[in-house]
């Protein structure tokens, strides 16, 4: 059997349930396509539902049909490091519409797959790895309009005289020892160097970067940032979605920052945080507890969540907030407040007899949520929250709350 041909594929569905390892123990001696199709089975996976189905993120509408789901890998860690279908249909809605892009660091190709299928736009996608190239070219066949090519982008684009409406970018996070890197100098290539050559043949840039950076000094480094994206997903941040425009000059403050989810957006800019105001008060039983998101987390609008919503907080450092009455469009998580315990060895030890299962957390508080979890000795539940936190005058509480399930889509 061949790579790709119907006998591959029948052989993969024939072993499709098989422990991976055990096959490779099997077929150690075998045909390389043999242990091609092991791989395929392994990546496949690895990607369970990362390329099949579309969680919309930011209140956009998933599409009726995913048309670019890869159906073969080429390594495992391209499956890793790809961008999932419901990020690279964010990656479309937001560089929409452009008539033109070209996407410098392919990979598996999803985004551009992605951007080429739901858009009208003619897509060139460079990667100069021949073997990512090879499987890009037949899972993304029937893809008209999307034009792949085995280069290096930036030794292309030196040399060519095309222009493009946009570019997208994801610059390589590990070097040359397969270690991570986070840096934008030490990603490949570093966008800060090429920035000039890219706007020679584009006036947008979109950058995907790490979301350990800060986003200040980002949008200091690039100088010419129109926006930036905080993309969450599955409760993790995923990655900056960071717009360059070629006429921006970069207000630090005035950058608008987006918080995306599945549960909507939230829009704001430092300067707006800056001029807000934060109230305090203490939490009371049969009162709203609040809970930032993760990306809200990163994105740091602690002030303005209270002048927004009309929300006290708890603490300038525990980053919790309450209301009297239920509060719709908070870009986060919101609980009932069942109970205000004492942080006290009395209130702990009987702890348990009252709550006896309850998942665990805390917010600036002298011990980790494992640590006060065995304290507790609760068993873990969804259907009750314990957070140890701390107040504005100092004073270490537990609060135990019911989840609400009301979150709306949408938030601004």
């Amino acid at each position: 059997m061949e790579l790709f041909d119907r006998e591959f594929q029948e052989w993969i569905d024939q072993h499709g349930a098989d422990d991976t390892a055990t096959l490779r123990l099997r077929y150690a001696n075998a045909h390389q396509s043999v242990k091609e199709a092991i791989l395929q089975i392994e990546c496949r996976a690895k990607a369970d539902n990362k390329f099949a189905r579309v969680n919309p993120l930011g209140g956009a509408v998933a599409p009726a049909a995913v048309k670019f789901a890869p159906r073969w890998f080429p390594t495992a860690l391209s499956v890793e490091q790809a961008t999932s279908a419901s990020v690279a249909c964010f990656h479309a809605a937001v560089v929409a519409p452009v008539a033109s892009l070209l996407d410098m660091t392919m990979g598996l190709g999803v985004d551009a797959a992605a951007i080429a299928s739901l858009s009208a736009a003619s897509v060139t996608a460079i990667d100069r790895d021949a073997r990512l190239c090879q499987f890009a070219k037949t899972n993304y066949q029937h893809i008209n309009n999307l034009d792949i090519v085995n280069a290096d982008s930036v030794d292309w684009l030196r040399t060519t005289s095309r222009s493009f409406d946009a570019i997208f970018i994801d610059p390589a996070r590990r070097d040359n020892l397969g270690r991570r890197v986070f840096n934008i100098h030490d990603c490949t290539p570093d966008v800060a160097e090429i920035i000039s050559l890219m706007f020679d043949h584009a006036p947008d840039v979109y950058v995907k970067l790490s979301p350990m950076l800060d986003i200040s000094a980002t949008i200091a480094d690039l100088k010419h940032v129109a926006k930036v994206y905080i993309v969450e997903e599955r409760g993790d941040v995923r990655e900056l979605f960071v717009y360059l425009n070629r006429d921006t000059v970069s207000v630090v403050d005035d950058v608008e920052i987006e918080v995306v989810s599945a549960i909507g957006s939230f829009t704001f800019s430092r300067r707006q945080e800056a001029e807000a105001h934060e109230c305090y008060a203490e939490p009371t039983p049969g009162a709203y507890l609040y809970e930032p998101s993760p990306a809200i987390m990163k994105a740091a609008p602690f002030r303005l969540l209270c002048s927004k919503f009309d929300l006290a907080a708890l603490h300038p450092n525990t980053h919790l907030y309450l209301s009297g009455k239920a509060i719709d469009g908070f870009p986060g998580k919101r609980y009932h407040i069942v109970e205000v315990i004492p942080y006290s060895s009395k209130h702990i030890k009987r702890f348990a007899k009252t709550y006896p299962a309850a998942s665990v957390s805390v917010r600036n508080f002298p011990c980790t949520a494992a640590v006060l979890r065995n304290k507790l000795k609760v068993n873990e539940s969804d259907n009750l929250k314990v957070v140890g936190a701390t107040l504005k005058g100092g004073a270490q509480v537990m609060i135990v709350a019911q989840p609400t399930f009301s979150w709306p889509r949408l938030y601004r």
